[in-house]
């Protein structure tokens, strides 16, 4: 198995507007910049979140990311966003705006978006806010109104034609990494994985991890993740202190990475690999979320995952 040198999630992420697979009534949006707060509210995959960072490389703006998923504190608001927004800059041009983006806002509390929707007025004059969710009806009202929303779920119609951007995409980064596949696998591959490109990308790089130079349609068949041998961790009573130095030596900083993968791909690898039904999905969602929420205030990013891995572990002997 080769090593990960680079996710392909990060070397193949858009990096202006141009690089993005969208619908054109997508895209005519940005044609004057960021004039206005947006929400970008749709599937996990189809972009929101490359969006918004390549919008802003696109006009060059200074910008402040947060991961409302796991920065749910109103401390964030209070600190790290009104710093951000109050401090003046030599390098800030005049009239440009700087950026705030919030991603996964669906998540956080209600004094959050409180504080959220005072922040907003407070600073309309020289900040703009992109935030994305998956959920848009977790919203309320009074901070929905303050957005323009954008929709990342595609029609039938808009399917079709990114569908062939996606295939032309996907061909382009096998021949990038000296990786072949077969017409038949490019087109079932895409259309197993789409819209959600993120996993595309990961799974892409499964095969690159595992030594598969041509991908045929038997291996798209097969279930491959590039954290595959994460996920054998839930179903191996193996040495604590050996899985630990294993996630410290090869994912130590994609801690966040694997636990976004244990709540997706950890299913479809338990139904394909494992030939197992999955009882407990809720269950299972539930718990990397809780897990996902801790990394935050854990200092060791590591010890959150094995916890992770292990409360699963209960959750699958139980099935």
């Amino acid at each position: 198995m080769q090593s990960i040198n680079q996710l392909f999630t990060e070397k193949y992420r858009p990096k202006n507007l141009d690089e993005l697979i969208l619908p054109d009534r997508v895209m005519k949006k940005f044609s004057d910049g960021l004039v206005q707060n947006m929400l970008f509210a749709g599937s996990p995959g189809t972009g929101k979140t490359s969006t918004a960072k390549a919008l802003v490389n696109q006009f060059e703006l200074p910008y402040l990311y947060i991961n409302a998923s796991t920065d749910t504190s109103v401390d964030v608001i209070r600190t790290r966003i009104i710093d951000f927004c109050s401090t003046v800059s030599i390098m800030d041009k005049a009239g440009m705006f700087k950026v705030v983006i919030l991603d996964e806002v669906d998540g956080v509390s209600d004094q959050f978006f409180k504080a959220l929707r005072a922040t907003m007025e407070q600073f309309a004059s020289n900040s703009r806010f992109i935030a994305t969710c998956n959920y848009i009806n977790k919203i309320p009202d009074p901070v929905l109104s303050r957005f323009e929303v954008i929709n990342f779920d595609f029609d039938k119609e808009e399917e079709g034609e990114l569908t062939k951007k996606y295939i032309r995409r996907v061909y382009d980064i096998c021949k990038g990494e000296d990786m072949t596949i077969e017409k038949t696998a490019l087109v079932e591959f895409v259309r197993r994985n789409f819209p959600d490109l993120r996993k595309t990308l990961s799974k892409l790089q499964g095969f690159k991890t595992q030594g598969t130079s041509n991908i045929t349609i038997n291996e798209v068949k097969r279930f491959n993740s590039v954290f595959k041998d994460v996920f054998e961790l839930v179903f191996n009573e193996t040495d604590p202190a050996k899985n630990y130095q294993m996630l410290v030596s090869n994912y130590a900083n994609r801690i966040d990475d694997i636990l976004a993968a244990l709540g997706s791909e950890f299913i479809e690898y338990i139904q394909q690999e494992k030939q197992q039904s999955v009882k407990h999905i809720p269950q299972i969602i539930i718990t990397v979320a809780q897990h996902q929420a801790q990394r935050v205030h854990v200092i060791d990013p590591v010890i959150t995952m094995l916890s992770c891995v292990y409360s699963l572990q209960t959750i699958i002997k139980s099935a």
